[in-house]
């Protein structure tokens, strides 16, 4: 049988009804990491690139580009932060709260 695509907007709907998923998405929005990698997405789908436009842009691989875009991933450099800040027109603000 097969396997019908879900779009991930409608499945994020579906999914935040239960109470276990919400709050273990409302945790993990809490993580800079993660925050840092939903910027990014939206960043790059605010300007309409793929992965692999940016990471031509940035002079580097679309595998950089899906590992800084991980909600796993932790590793960022100011450096690399700012050159992706720099291909959007943006500035980079790193605050304590």
């Amino acid at each position: 049988m097969k396997q019908k695509l879900v779009d991930y907007r409608q499945w994020r709907k579906k999914a935040l009804k239960d109470p276990e998923v919400k709050k273990a998405l409302a945790e993990a929005e809490e993580d800079p990491a993660v925050e840092i990698a939903c910027q990014l997405i939206r960043l790059r789908e605010q300007h309409h690139l793929t992965q692999a436009q940016l990471a031509r842009k940035l002079r580097t691989s679309q595998q950089a580009i899906a590992r800084l875009e991980s909600l796993n991933y932790a590793g960022y450099s100011f450096k690399v932060l700012e050159r992706i800040a720099e291909v959007f027109h943006k500035k980079l603000k790193v605050q304590f709260v």
